[in-house]
């Protein structure tokens, strides 16, 4: 059987996989809405799990933090992975050890060190999943198209973390918190057998020739101030993604307002759907506008809506300002990534896009925990004025470190 031009990287957008009648991308998108769904509806009953087992708010988010932990590890490292092995290969097998993972934490629950462990591999898997998809996407899109693909690639995990935070509501219902690592494994298999369909262990690498010198290419990305100022922007939108959607909003939703877990649910997949909106939209700013002015756009949305946040009482007035913040988060997620691909050398992708998705697993590794003590520490309206102060910072931060342009071209010469 002739394999698609799709799988060794030439012209892989108008390709289709004739068994299936769909695109091989297509197929990707519709596993990655699998994948995300289960693991951020998981990640949303893991507060509630630690709190049921008589652990305080402030420490509701370790196993959160132990999943940014293990995003952090797996990122450069799924980068550099993905510069002499096949995206498709890594996506492959990051769901099968994610499947296997969750059977191991299902079994040993009640170990709260296998249990965090647990979510420390959640976190590797969820990284090279996401890295892998995002570099299937850019190798399949032409130059003028770049951010429209990236927003595309973006939106599909941003509509899996709409889906998981409602399914993770009904669940807790359901099952209660314990049903997370159920909840985790079963879309993951249903997105396996498509990654499988599309034919993931045949995709072959783009440029499979080049040999970049992945030392010297790491040091003039972090040498560039403005890849440094995109980096702590996707760090910042990761960061309060996290922690005011699943530990800061869920806690003060449920505990001052007296909103029950199926609607905070309810109300946190509108909010992610929003952050959806924002991907897509943002991706396709980034072809039209500078991805640096997306990036900026993003931060500068968000700073007013911490401040409205904690006047909401009932549904609409809690999900306005939450759906407005998380639409900006969406548009530095798209902005930052596309500016991180555009700014590395045609044989460091890979590396750039892995230091760039390092930052937002630190922003997800210290978010629950931030947020979780800003509002222990501060209260609910203290604890989001913080959060409002800390994104202005970085808007400042931000906004210098993205004018400090280099004379010399981005992309680098050998």
């Amino acid at each position: 059987m002739k394999i698609p031009a799709a799988f060794v990287g030439s012209k892989p957008a108008n390709c289709y996989n004739r068994a299936m009648n769909f695109s091989p991308l297509t197929l990707y998108v519709l596993a990655a809405i699998f994948q995300t769904a289960g693991s951020s509806g998981a990640a949303m009953l893991a507060p509630f799990f630690m709190k049921d087992h008589g652990y305080s708010v402030a420490v509701a988010g370790v196993p959160l933090v132990a999943n940014g932990v293990g995003r952090v590890c797996s990122d450069v490292m799924s980068g550099i992975m993905a510069t002499y092995f096949s995206a498709g290969s890594i996506l492959f097998a990051a769901m099968i050890i994610g499947i296997v993972t969750s059977i191991v934490g299902y079994a040993f629950m009640d170990t709260m060190p296998v249990f965090v462990a647990a979510w420390i591999i959640f976190g590797l898997t969820e990284a090279m999943f996401a890295l892998s998809l995002r570099k299937i996407g850019f190798d399949q899109s032409p130059p003028d198209r770049q951010g429209r693909v990236q927003g595309q690639m973006a939106s599909a995990l941003g509509i899996g973390f709409t889906f998981g935070p409602l399914l993770g509501g009904f669940v807790g219902k359901w099952l209660g918190p314990n049903g997370l690592f159920f909840l985790y494994a079963a879309p993951q298999f249903i997105g396996l057998i498509v990654v499988f369909v599309a034919g993931a262990h045949r995709y072959r690498r783009k440029d499979h020739n080049t040999t970049p010198n992945l030392w010297r290419e790491g040091r003039q990305l972090l040498a560039k101030i403005p890849f440094l100022a995109s980096c702590l922007a996707i760090c910042q939108s990761f960061l309060f993604l996290v922690g005011v959607t699943r530990v800061a909003f869920p806690f003060f939703a449920v505990n001052l307002r007296g909103i029950s877990l199926e609607t905070v649910g309810v109300i946190v997949s509108i909010s992610r759907l929003s952050d959806t909106f924002g991907r897509y939209v943002g991706g396709r700013l980034c072809d039209r506008i500078k991805p640096a002015s997306v990036i900026l756009l993003g931060v500068i949305v968000g700073v007013p809506m911490f401040l409205l946040q904690v006047y909401g009482s009932g549904f609409v007035t809690l999900l306005v300002p939450l759906a407005i913040m998380t639409m900006g988060f969406g548009f530095t997620n798209v902005g930052a990534t596309t500016f991180a691909l555009q700014s590395a050398d045609r044989g460091a992708k890979e590396l750039s896009l892995g230091i760039s998705r390092a930052s937002t697993s630190v922003g997800q590794a210290i978010g629950p925990l931030v947020c979780g003590a800003l509002i222990e520490q501060m209260g609910y309206e203290g604890g989001f004025q913080a959060m409002a102060l800390i994104s202005a910072v970085v808007l400042i931060v931000t906004w210098i470190g993205l004018k400090q342009r280099n004379p010399e071209p981005l992309n680098l010469e050998h």
